[in-house]
């Protein structure tokens, strides 16, 4: 066991900054060939399908203990939001192709200073989710080899090789699990933050799970376009709601912040509901809504200094998602802001976009 970790502590290995640098360039080099100037719309580099972006409220529980009083949770109040499911793949692809399916989420109307300097006054804080528990890279050296394996169209090599002698065993179970796991509703799948974050001067991880209301489950045909029309198709029967969970660390090596290849297990590290997500019915071709969910950008870092994403990973992150959304809104002729209301997107929101008041 490594001694020299303790909880809630980051421990970057030498010459992280530089990896991340190498990193990040090879992302720009990437986007850029894939939408070079003059080319439009651009699209997000990761996350280009989008399989549904839907206004919601993010309702904080009441009678939180102490510890779990933090941040966006510290009192019990209503936040309106917007939540953006969509694929992981580069390139737009039918959905009857195996993909990673994820979950973003934007609060509306948070106060306090946050963590990017261009972006201090911004009143957002950004959840970001994947339908598996686990990453497929330990480090920041790792996903770098393994984009330029994928980059070079030998994503396999990265897993196993013979020269020299290597097989990522955990790292290739992980990467099939997210490739294969069927979700057939985005609005049924249980998301996880898979890399730990801040919460106040503790380390946690996020989970979100889906909370039967009422409303008689969804499915549609198979097709293309099949998962934002199953979520269309369960909000125009009713109302939708998850549990948002989070996961306190309690071991510096069964529950590791720089190691997102292992799984956090419950029983070490038990999950504790803090806040209700409600989705009301609504339809999601409105005018002006498709335009709008392009322009938005989401990433860990649009966060409170008491949500500060955490490990490896998400130092890369920091770096990555900045250059490409930049560029994407550059290439596209857009400016990039961060939403203060429900009514920031072209078209009216209808009366329902207030938030609602639910138990």
């Amino acid at each position: 066991m490594n001694t020299m970790l303790r909880l809630h502590e980051e421990s970057p290995p030498p010459g992280e900054e530089d990896t991340i640098r190498r990193l990040t360039e090879l992302m720009r080099r990437n986007y850029e060939r894939a939408y070079p100037a003059g080319v439009s719309p651009a699209l997000r580099g990761v996350h280009p399908k989008s399989n549904g972006c839907v206004r919601a409220d993010f309702i904080i529980d009441d009678g939180l203990p102490d510890e779990l009083r933090r941040g966006v949770f510290r009192e019990p109040r209503v936040y309106p939001a917007w939540v953006r499911f969509s694929s992981t793949s580069a390139r737009v692809q039918s959905d009857m192709r195996r993909d990673s399916r994820c979950m973003a989420i934007k609060l509306l109307d948070v106060p306090g200073e946050k963590i990017l300097d261009a972006e201090k006054d911004a009143t957002t804080q950004d959840f970001l989710m994947a339908n598996t528990d686990v990453f497929f890279a330990r480090s920041v050296a790792d996903y770098a080899e393994l984009m330029a394996a994928m980059g070079a169209g030998k994503p396999l090599s990265f897993f196993f090789s013979c020269a020299p002698p290597r097989l990522r065993l955990r790292e290739l179970l992980n990467y099939a699990s997210a490739l294969l796991k069927p979700v057939r509703n985005p609005l049924h799948a249980r998301y996880w933050s898979q890399t730990p974050f801040r919460l106040g001067e503790r380390a946690m991880k996020f989970s979100v799970v889906p909370r039967p209301c009422g409303a008689p489950r969804v499915e549609v045909e198979p097709g293309d376009d099949a998962l934002k029309q199953a979520v269309a198709r369960q909000l125009e029967r009713g109302d939708w709601m998850f549990d948002f969970l989070v996961q306190l660390q309690t071991h510096p090596t069964r529950t590791p912040i720089e190691d997102p290849t292992i799984r956090w297990s419950e029983d070490v590290a038990p999950f504790h509901k803090v806040a209700t997500i409600v989705i009301p019915a609504q339809r999601l071709d409105q005018p002006g809504r498709a335009e709008f969910e392009e322009n938005l950008s989401f990433t860990p870092w649009h966060a409170l200094p008491e949500h500060r994403p955490l490990g490896g990973l998400n130092r890369a992150r920091r770096a990555v998602y900045e250059v490409i959304s930049r560029l994407r809104h550059e290439r596209n002729g857009v400016r990039r802001d961060e939403p203060r209301t429900l009514r920031a997107w072209r078209g009216r929101a209808p009366s329902s976009a207030q938030p609602a008041r639910y138990p």
